[in-house]
């Protein structure tokens, strides 16, 4: 089994008594740890209307994190398509790629990440329109990199994205075979959800290698797996520190999704959970010490056939996330 190549996906989660500047410190800390630890890149999210998350301008965020890495690629798992016209998400990305040539990854997704009052308030065209939004960014990006002008046919003759020169990397996420298969066709790189369909990911990345068509933005398929993982240095530590996570989990279940709670008041709300629910939050995670994490990482990524792993962690400090990270690459 060859090992999965490492990247970090990061949230930017809000503790309660926290703040989004505290949110933000903290992914400038796992990045600046993550450029030294060999991860490959480091991805932010995009949410909206949730007091949960930090991240809802991931564009910004990566010009910050561009700029304080030096070897890290830098992206967005991902930029929320639907909310945004194609023409200025080309520009955004094409300008951070002029400013950080071969660095900027774009991971695209076809979800609005929020509710539906809020999508409607971010004026975008919608979920349904994303195939015709999709073609239209991608052929800017290859117009703008100079790899295959627009045609004069084309509705967009004559409207360039600027600046010119550089595009990023682009990505497409799933979380379903069918999704996953639309981005074989579409010849992008996978990132595939395993937080938000646990267990689906071997269909889908099966459905995206079928599905793969060769083009300019991948000459071969590439899968990698977004999947919750928290170690530490023992086994009872990191069910400790998962605390956390698993009480926001259980308050997603009753539509109570809110800052993520400290850890002594998440071992207590877990503590009047019932076990059913209990068990539902244990599965979405891998969570433990060294070799328990790092022997299911390496199960998730064989059974997928992933070509690299997204790792999400989190926890109420920054040194236990970065603690988490830095045994997870020791462990690979």
């Amino acid at each position: 089994m060859t090992k999965p190549i490492l990247s970090v996906l990061d949230p930017s989660p809000i503790f309660e008594g926290g703040t989004a500047r505290d949110a933000f410190e903290q992914s400038r800390a796992l990045a600046d740890a993550a450029d030294t630890l060999g991860y490959r890149s480091f991805w932010v999210q995009e949410h909206h209307n949730t007091p949960s998350f930090a991240g809802t301008a991931p564009e910004i965020l990566i010009a910050d994190l561009a700029t304080r890495t030096q070897n890290l690629k830098i992206g967005s798992g991902g930029i929320m398509l639907p909310n945004y016209s194609p023409l200025k998400v080309a520009e955004q990305f094409a300008a951070l790629s002029t400013l950080h040539p071969d660095r900027i990854e774009l991971g695209l997704g076809r979800a609005t990440g929020a509710d539906p009052r809020a999508s409607a308030a971010l004026l975008g065209p919608g979920a349904k329109e994303f195939p015709q939004m999709l073609n239209l960014l991608l052929n800017w990006l290859l117009d703008t990199s100079g790899e295959q002008a627009i045609p004069p046919t084309h509705p967009a003759s004559g409207i360039f994205a600027n600046p010119r020169g550089h595009r990023p990397d682009v990505w497409m996420l799933s979380s379903s075979p069918q999704s996953a298969a639309f981005a074989g066709g579409m010849g992008l790189k996978l990132a595939f959800a395993d937080f938000l369909s646990p267990g689906g990911a071997p269909q889908a990345i099966a459905a995206y290698r079928d599905a793969f068509r060769p083009s300019a933005f991948a000459a071969e398929p590439h899968a990698a797996l977004g999947i919750v993982a928290l170690a530490a240095d023992t086994q009872d530590e990191a069910e400790r520190l998962a605390s956390t996570l698993r009480a926001w989990t259980l308050g997603l279940g009753f539509r109570q999704g809110g800052a993520f709670q400290r850890v002594d008041k998440a071992v207590q709300t877990l503590a009047q959970a019932y076990p059913e629910a209990l068990e539902a939050t244990a599965s979405r995670a891998i969570i433990g010490d060294l070799s328990t994490v790092c022997a299911k990482l390496s199960s998730a990524a064989d059974k997928a056939n992933a070509d690299e792993l997204f790792i999400l962690s989190i926890a109420e400090t920054t040194q236990a996330r970065i603690r988490s990270y830095e045994l997870i690459a020791e462990g690979f």
